[in-house]
């Protein structure tokens, strides 16, 4: 039988299956502010998991005939519609994998094969805190984060902010059950063994390694949602860039080769563009082609 699991946690960094604790993450932030940080078998980036989130898993043994996530996605995704349009949000599928409300990122997904089962999790934020996530990112500089934190306010959705009030957890899996049988499910009602439950513990104890080798998921920077990064980049002359695209146009740029202002006239512009490169022109002057060069090895478009 598919199972689906629907849990709470105390305030952890998730790391995707492929990611590397010292690439991605700030370690002294986290000892500090005391943040556990564990790694998760499914994929996708960093992820920020609170008590203002009740997650969801969908674990779909062989035998249940869904072989692969965007059919599981498929499958599941009428519910998750349904348990915000039941409290009053409606939301929308992008991407293949992601939720949004009134524009705004409310939720998104990760999936992997595990044993001999497709799993895909996600969680229905109730309440967003950003703060300690964007502490614990590696950041290159202090500007860097201040821009993510601003990033996260703008961009991601949360059913306190869009509503306007606040739903417990409780009240959420309370009408989860219901809204399963009305999308076509059976529905059994249970809780997880002593077995699991110690099984479930020991993962949460396992150390990450610091020290892997790996490169950060993002070059140079971090996703803020599908078809938005923010990067920055350092150069040995002591020069360097930030950049924070979004669907195939600069949101925002800054350097230290120009003045806030002058680099708030890309804004919207798409690199290679007639008007970029007039703009690009006017703002570095001889320095053009070199600045367009380190926009280009700075910025990311697509994971």
């Amino acid at each position: 039988m598919p199972i689906l699991l629907l849990a709470q946690s105390d305030a952890h960094l998730s790391l995707g299956a492929a990611q590397g604790p010292g690439a991605e993450l700030d370690r002294r932030a986290c000892e500090q502010l005391d943040i556990p940080v564990l790694r998760r078998p499914l994929g996708g980036g960093v992820v920020w998991v609170d008590p203002g989130q009740l997650n969801y898993f969908f674990i779909f043994p062989a035998a249940a005939g869904v072989r692969r996530a965007p059919e599981l996605f498929d499958r599941i995704a009428p519910w998750v519609l349904a348990v915000h349009a039941h409290f009053g949000l409606e939301v929308e599928v992008r991407g293949g994998q992601d939720f949004w409300c009134r524009g705004r990122k409310i939720g998104g997904t990760g999936a992997a094969s595990i044993g001999h089962s497709l799993v895909l999790g996600g969680s229905f934020i109730l309440e967003a805190q950003w703060t300690s996530f964007a502490d614990c990112v590696a950041a290159p500089s202090a500007g860097f984060r201040a821009w993510l934190k601003e990033a996260l306010e703008e961009d991601l959705g949360s059913w306190s902010r869009l509503l306007g009030r606040v739903v417990g957890p409780e009240v959420v899996l309370d009408a989860c059950p219901a809204l399963l049988h009305a999308a076509g499910w059976d529905v059994v009602v249970t809780r997880p063994t002593e077995a699991e439950r110690r099984a479930m513990t020991q993962v949460e104890l396992e150390d990450v390694d610091w020290e892997q080798p790996v490169r950060r998921r993002v070059r140079a920077g971090i996703k803020l949602k599908a078809g938005a990064f923010l990067t920055e980049q350092h150069w040995p002359d002591g020069h360097w860039l930030r950049v924070w695209t979004e669907n195939g146009t600069f949101r925002r740029i800054a350097g230290s080769a120009w003045s806030a202002g002058q680099g708030d006239t890309l804004t919207g512009l798409q690199p290679g563009s007639e008007r970029f490169d007039e703009r690009l022109r006017e703002m570095a002057g001889a320095g053009a082609a070199l600045w367009g060069e380190r926009l280009s090895e700075t910025a990311v478009w697509a994971d």
